[in-house]
């Protein structure tokens, strides 16, 4: 059996890269927005081995901004012989490895920090030295600089009032999120399970936030465009979140 072979069995689609070097990914048997990723160290054309590499697995999370975040490795190995023992134990290295409390996966950055793979703690970040800076006595005692600091506040009562009207109607999708599509004239959901690639924003009106929602299907590879409307009549079929 080839490396190509055994990615097929395993449910694995080949990456469009570049590079000469076969690579391919699939969903995680069982958490969201993860990805297994196998590097096979062998020429997409030939088959052949590049230069000594051997192949090996490395699980990625896909975050809000579709981008690919590594949050395991797994160890080298020759051969397909291994294939099946290095799949699992990345998949159980995906499992084990440190969660946010926003839910996200967390992952190494360049600077050697772990950090949230949605950047959510960036937000916190700022958050936290805002408040730090408006303690200061410098800034307490300045009447412009605290009526500055509360002016994004005002800004929240129309936020929360979209939301109300939107509830169970209008869903908002990110990039890296399951759904499936429920198909009310059939009374049925859908099994399969895709990825959202894209959302994009059609027409402007805070109470009809319609977006197109690119979603790529995990049985089929095919990137397809559905809405984020329930219109609740029984008969146009949407998108739901995967729990």
């Amino acid at each position: 059996m080839t490396i190509r072979q055994a990615l097929q069995g395993a449910g694995f689609k080949p990456h469009n890269n570049k590079a000469a070097e076969l690579v391919a990914s699939k969903f995680h048997s069982s958490l969201r927005n993860v990805r297994i990723v196998c590097r096979t160290g062998t020429d997409k054309s030939t088959g052949k081995n590049i230069g000594g590499k051997q192949t090996h697995f490395q699980a990625v999370y896909i975050n809000k901004q579709g981008q690919w975040r590594t949050i395991a490795s797994g160890g080298a190995f020759k051969g397909t012989k291994s294939f099946g023992s290095y799949l699992k134990a990345i998949e159980k290295a995906s499992e084990s490895g440190p969660t946010c409390k926003c839910g996200a996966k967390k992952f190494k950055a360049k600077s050697g920090n772990v950090v949230c793979a949605d950047a959510c703690w960036a937000n916190h970040g700022w958050s936290g030295s805002r408040k730090k800076w408006q303690g200061t006595k410098k800034n307490s005692t300045s009447q412009p600089s605290t009526k500055a600091l509360r002016t994004p506040k005002k800004k929240k009562t129309p936020k929360r009032q979209a939301e109300q009207v939107i509830e169970g109607v209008y869903t908002d999708f990110v990039p890296g999120q399951l759904v499936k599509v429920v198909e009310p004239q059939q009374d049925t959901l859908s099994t399969f399970i895709g990825t959202v690639t894209k959302v994009e924003t059609v027409g402007d009106n805070p109470k009809r936030p319609l977006t197109n929602v690119s979603v790529l299907w995990m049985h089929s590879g095919l990137t397809e465009r559905h809405n984020n409307y329930n219109s609740g009549t029984g008969t146009a079929t949407y998108l739901v979140a995967v729990v």
